[in-house]
């Protein structure tokens, strides 16, 4: 594979992109879910992911430096290739129309009241669609660039809030609520987290194999870039309050001042949400087309093209907010850990029963 990322590279994709979704998407369905007692989920849904993310590493050690589908073409037939092609193009879809739909609103409610929602669908798309065409490494390098400051505006945020923020909000425990509201908090965050499992479509391009340490790693900065949030969001408005926030981490930025004259900085959660948008659109309309045998540059343009119309049509759409929260609460984040986990066994279990995963196995 000509120019492969490193895994450092690998990592700013993935903290950027699943991080928009950890940060901004997650939080308020587990504060709806587990009220004071959401951050214990967190830890509930990071230590059962663990496993199917080991299992993970077990099944693109197989695949080696050629691609999913490649291999299932290679051991099996068109046949494989197309169902896990179609599968997983129809889970990126989802992922990237929802991606899209929030940051529109987002958008159009906080800072660009009257500019026409197409407008802002379109310049979203647009930047993404520059640079999904070509190759990974341009997508990692923007991340690369992205993320330092992304970061630094988190730690500030973080830290700038303290005076505001009383932690003793987040106890008592288990009174209001019980493990089984804990247990459905902590489905969020295993679904989340999962999205990990989208290594299996660019493992082949990573110039050193990503081993579990490097996994476990990634997670774990997954599970603090969530954890740390929401806990902040529950000791600044109570979990009362920040349950009925559609955006409770984002709306600590307004109680942010610096110094006497600074304040009205929540600009800065523009640069963050948009950094984290622009790179999970862009990684999404890139494994789309990946999926696909298209030979020529061109062929990818248009489809990702096509994908991006069919993205404004679904955000311009009558779907109401209240339809939309719904559907991330009860099919999407459940939907896609059971989908992670399904196809990640299914791939084990082609492995195991495929002539060069029996030889492997058995040196």
């Amino acid at each position: 594979m000509k120019n492969p990322i490193s895994v450092s590279q690998f990592f700013f994709i993935f903290l950027i992109s699943t991080g928009l979704s950890n940060h901004v998407l997650v939080i308020p369905l587990l504060i709806d879910a587990a009220g004071r007692d959401a951050w214990i989920s967190v830890f509930v849904g990071y230590f059962i992911s663990i496993p199917i993310l080991l299992l993970m590493v077990y099944v693109t050690k197989h695949f080696k430096s050629i691609s999913i589908f490649e291999w299932l073409e290679t051991n099996y037939n068109k046949a494989f290739r197309r169902i896990i092609a179609v599968l997983i193009s129809i889970f990126l879809f989802i992922t990237g129309f929802i991606t899209l739909k929030e940051t529109v609103t987002w958008t159009h409610e906080t800072y660009l009241q009257d500019t026409p929602m197409l407008v802002v669908g379109i310049s979203i798309l647009a930047t993404s669609l520059y640079i999904s065409y070509g190759k990974l490494n341009v997508i990692a390098i923007c991340a690369g660039v992205l993320l330092p400051f992304v970061v630094l505006f988190g730690l500030l945020v973080t830290i700038g809030t303290i005076p505001n923020k009383n932690y003793s909000l987040i106890t008592p425990v288990l009174v209001e609520n019980g493990w089984v509201d804990i247990i459905n908090g902590a489905i969020f965050v295993f679904g989340s987290l999962l999205e990990i499992f989208l290594l299996i479509m660019i493992q082949h391009e990573i110039a050193r194999r990503v081993t579990f340490k490097h996994i476990l790693l990634l997670s774990f900065f997954l599970f603090i870039l969530t954890l740390g949030p929401l806990i902040g969001s529950i000791a600044v408005f109570g979990a009362d309050e920040a349950g009925r926030l559609r955006y409770p981490a984002f709306l600590q930025w307004r109680i942010l001042n610096i110094g006497q004259y600074f304040n009205h900085v929540d600009f800065l959660s523009i640069y963050q949400w948009l950094s984290g948008s622009f790179i999970r659109l862009a990684l999404i309309l890139y494994l789309i087309t990946r999926a696909f045998p298209f030979k020529k540059k061109k062929q990818r343009i248009i489809a990702q093209a096509i994908i991006c119309i069919l993205y404004l049509m679904l955000v311009l759409a009558p779907i109401s907010d209240e339809h939309f929260s719904l559907f991330l609460k009860d099919y999407f984040y459940p939907g896609t850990g059971a989908f992670a986990v399904v196809m990640i066994l299914f791939l084990t279990l082609l492995i195991k029963t495929s002539k060069n995963g029996m030889e492997t196995d058995e040196k």
